[in-house]
């Protein structure tokens, strides 16, 4: 049962992701991009969010991210929508530590990206390990995420990840 909801909460993410990407007018067909120029440009903004965690940097962390009522951000809680009302724009907590491995990136379609990580975050000496996901979408502005998830290992599970 988890896994269904696991890979339904996915599923939305990526089909809010998608209904976030830039459509042009007339219904004109998409440009031509290149996916490895895609792959490249969200992992630069990938990698700016991790850093932007590392060095306790809201502004720069919350510029990585869509501030639109797209904004989709999923985990064992469920899908929550918007950036107005997300908790992080007030949250003045930060993980004692961080440790982000195994980022990928993987091209969907012109301007859309997916990317996952493996994490373990420790934070006042409670450590635990998961997998975070994030659907990156090129805009006028440049690339941003749209969608966002962590979704935690059971308690004393290990840290692992493929």
């Amino acid at each position: 049962m988890a896994s269904t909801k696991f890979s339904s909460g996915r599923l939305v993410a990526l089909l809010v992701a998608l209904g976030c990407a830039p459509t042009p007018a007339n219904n004109a067909p998409l440009p031509s991009v290149s996916s490895t120029s895609d792959t490249v440009g969200a992992r630069r903004v990938f990698e700016e969010n991790i850093d932007a965690i590392h060095k306790r940097d809201r502004a720069r962390y919350l510029a990585t991210y869509l501030h639109t009522s797209g904004l989709g951000r999923n985990g064992p809680a469920g899908l929550e929508l918007g950036y107005e009302g997300w908790s992080a724009r007030r949250d003045s907590t930060w993980p004692d530590t961080l440790v982000a491995r195994n980022l990928r990136v993987l091209p969907i379609a012109a301007g859309v990206v997916y990317g996952t990580y493996c994490y373990t975050v420790t934070q006042k000496d409670t450590t635990s390990s998961g997998v975070s996901e994030r659907i990156f979408v090129k805009t006028p502005e440049g690339w941003k995420i749209a969608v966002t998830t962590a979704f935690g290992l059971p308690a004393g599970a290990p840290a692992q990840c493929k």
